[in-house]
């Protein structure tokens, strides 16, 4: 038998759960009414013959509460004459207090199996398992599948929490989004859910992954930076996760993806769809994935446009809106007064309607320290002036309530990007205050930086340690990094000593534009330079360039690490984000830097470094001499794979047939080149075999290289292999209909919240 306390469903919720139930059980098909002053009836069972039968739904955590609301309930039932009156409740009862509730109801309740305790609705899931499964907010919360959800192998992903999962769970409201995704994924195994910012698009991929860990699922894998990560840890015969969120918005606001991530990405999902036990989300804002295909065609693909699932404010009925902002409003720890100011004012209407309802700005709203910032009288209109700008909301935190030192060290985290380690956060605090100190009043020793610590945890950034002990700051909610970038925006003497005053390279082209090309597509997500700033700038790369290093944490595969401090992928960024051509001091600089580590000699490059190898010559070839043989013969012995020979034919690329000349005689670039394909080789997995070996033997024709050997050592691994449905595969089978949400009037909005002055004080 299932033992669930309810407590994690609302009120309504509860009500809903009973109904479906009570329906089955009881073979009755009862009318439902909206939630709030509902003169002692939730459901009611009626017949022509003027047979009524009322059924009242207690949502309480003890025996005293409910009690005490079912004695304010007993006029009401005598005014209503029922022929049978059933109490449904979440609190567990003994015998003797079912026996006092039956008196209490004398004579309409006939017997104490009529008062449906905690035990009985338990019992009456385990009957009718289909409708445990319907309710997935449920089930998901219960103790075994929150056990087995965070037992789970979880990778790269620090959300994975108790309570960060409970409160995900809490305030989630099913709607349609839900099911059109899980119809994706079980046509696809994957679903690239798309929308605005702040819409529900992340939320919507938690509460999936949740319910596919608690199906069976092994193993979450969140991909924090490329997909190659997800190649890694992808395993045969594990049931497993993926999930890429945002996987445009970082790499792609910064103008530009890694080389080949469009394809790779693509390969991925391709290879997800041919497995059957893997499943892919991917989360995207939709104005980036449009302006991705106008990019990169490999993106451009009807597949990509069939599993998307697109979530705008059209998803969200009127009711839907209604139960988001209910049920951050009573699971919130808001106050009395703020709550009774918002529902005396009955200004949730006017939020519901309004175009810029955004369940992020809600949940930012009802957290504890923006709410606590807002006096109760004025919580109403702090609300609706929030929605309708909702900037606003972090402005009135940020000019009110933290200190001369926290605002600084907010932008300098806007520059240096997250996620960030914390000790190099604090490097930047005490820089900024050792070279600006007197100008913002403020200093930064550790006492100094611990405090404004702790004014902006929880409100403005959220602290987490990895497995190897790194404390790492990340922010709490993604709109902070917007509304940093839309406040500094108006303040360029702020962004000049911002510059001033940098410790690493990425602060520079983080959030800053120099080109009005890339600012037209992004404005809300760059800061364009003046001329003075852009000069500032350079003069910083050039007087300290052996100083700067990066603070961007790259890759969340373990152990994590900050940004390789590689000459060759400073330069390549200098490169990427500054005007060379119209520069010719900075130009001759950088060619000269780069002239001192052209040639690697004996030192093997990673990929990083090979990739940024390859962008630096395409930047400088117009402006230095490059010998071919030279250039091709030192970095020909960093390949050790694929992906390091498709960087190394990048740069072939730049010397046209000369680069095949000097590849058909050399022999140890030709032996390099065979071992990739051993590699390659042996590498291969069964799901798409047949497509890797294509792949194999394109390679292997265009370097004149005998394929054979290649070939029929991967047809005997996979061809006399059978196809196998999985057993436990049954997740892809079950799909069940939800009952639709029709839009319902102000009126029975206005019932819906006025629970909420009973509910949320006696819950």
């Amino acid at each position: 038998m299932p033992e669930y306390s309810f407590l994690n469903l609302s009120p309504p919720e509860f009500e809903n759960l009973t109904r479906n139930l009570l329906q089955k059980h009881l073979n009755l098909t009862l009318e439902s009414f909206t939630s709030g002053r509902d003169n002692g009836i939730d459901l009611r069972y009626s017949t022509q013959k003027g047979k009524k039968i009322i059924i009242q739904c207690k949502r309480y955590k003890n025996y005293a509460s409910l009690i005490s609301n079912l004695k304010k309930e007993v006029k009401k039932v005598h005014k209503l004459v029922p022929d049978q009156y059933i109490i449904s409740t979440s609190v567990g009862l003994n015998p003797d207090q079912k026996k006092a509730i039956k008196n209490l109801f004398a004579p309409y309740i006939f017997t104490e199996s009529d008062i449906y305790g905690n035990e009985d609705i338990n019992n009456l899931l385990g009957l009718y398992p289909t409708i445990e499964e319907q309710h997935f907010k449920l089930w998901l919360a219960s103790t075994n599948v929150l056990e087995r959800i965070l037992n789970s192998n979880i990778y790269n992903q620090s959300n994975f929490e108790l309570e960060k999962i409970r409160e995900t769970i809490n305030v989630y409201v099913d709607n349609k989004s839900y099911y059109e995704a899980k119809k994706i994924i079980q046509d696809k195994s994957y679903v690239i859910i798309s929308g605005i910012p702040g819409i529900g698009k992340t939320t919507l991929a938690q509460i999936l992954i949740y319910h596919y860990l608690a199906s069976g699922f092994n193993e979450f894998i969140y991909l924090s930076e490329s997909v190659a990560e997800g190649f890694k840890a992808y395993k045969e015969g594990v049931k497993q996760i993926f999930m890429f969120d945002d996987f445009l918005g970082t790499n792609f606001l910064e103008n530009k993806l890694n080389n080949n991530e469009d394809q790779r990405i693509i390969k991925f999902i391709e290879k997800i769809s041919n497995a059957k036990d893997k499943i892919f989300i991917l989360t995207t804002r939709e104005y980036i994935l449009a302006q991705a295909k106008q990019k990169y065609a490999s993106f451009d693909k009807p597949s990509i446009e069939f599993a998307k699932c697109i979530l705008d404010l059209a998803q969200y009925t009127k009711l839907v809106r209604a139960k988001i902002l209910y049920n951050h409003l009573f699971f919130s720890n808001l106050s009395e007064g703020h709550l009774l100011n918002l529902l005396n004012s009955r200004t949730y209407l006017q939020i519901i309607e309004h175009p810029n309802y955004n369940p992020r700005i809600i949940e930012t709203i009802t957290h504890d320290d923006v709410w606590q910032t807002i006096a109760a009288h004025q919580f109403a209109t702090k609300f609706l002036e929030f929605i309708k700008n909702p900037t606003s909301v972090w402005q009135h935190v940020f000019e009110n309530q933290i200190s001369k030192l926290s605002q600084c060290i907010l932008g300098n985290l806007m520059t240096a990007g997250t996620p960030i380690f914390l000790k190099d956060l604090q490097r930047l605090a005490q820089n900024f205050a050792k070279v600006h100190g007197e100008k913002y009043g403020v200093s930064c020793n550790e006492m100094d930086f611990k405090k404004s610590l702790r004014e902006l945890e929880n409100t403005f950034i959220k602290l987490s340690r990895s497995d190897e002990g790194h404390v790492m700051v990340e922010y709490q909610n993604p709109s902070v990094q917007d509304f940093l970038v839309f406040h500094y925006q108006e303040m360029p003497d702020s962004i000049t000593d911002l510059i001033i005053s940098a410790c690493f390279l990425n602060q520079f082209y983080r959030v800053f534009s120099i080109r009005e090309e890339s600012l037209s597509l992004f404005r809300k997500n760059k800061i364009k330079l003046n001329n003075k700033q852009i000069k500032q700038l350079r003069n910083k790369i050039i007087s300290d360039y052996d100083e700067l290093t990066f603070s961007e944490i790259k890759n969340n595969i373990l152990p994590l690490r900050r940004t390789k401090n590689s000459e060759y992928i400073k330069i390549e960024e200098i490169c990427d984000f500054l005007d060379l051509e119209e520069d010719v001091e900075l130009r001759a600089f950088i060619i000269e830097r780069f002239e001192q580590v052209m040639y690697p000699g004996d030192m093997v490059l990673d990929y990083s470094e090979m990739q940024a190898y390859a962008s630096i010559l395409e930047h400088l070839r117009w402006y230095m001499e490059l010998d071919a043989e030279k250039v091709l013969g030192h970095v020909s012995e960093s390949i050790y794979d694929k992906d390091d020979l498709q960087q190394f034919e990048r740069i072939g690329d730049l010397f046209g047939d000369h680069y095949y000349e000097i590849v058909f005689i050399n022999k140890g670039l030709r032996n390099r080149i065979k071992a990739v394909l051993e590699i390659e080789t042996e590498n291969t997995d069964q799901s798409d075999w047949e497509s890797q070996l294509n792949d194999i033997i394109e390679l292997a024709k265009k370097y004149n290289i005998d394929y054979t050997k290649y070939k029929r050592k991967i047809e005997d691994k996979y061809l006399e292999s059978e196809d196998e449905e999985s057993d436990s595969d049954d997740w892809r089978k079950k799909d069940h209909k939800r009952v639709s949400d029709d839009d319902i009037s102000n009126g029975e909005i206005i019932e819906l919240f006025e629970s909420l002055r009973t509910e949320k004080g006696d819950e």
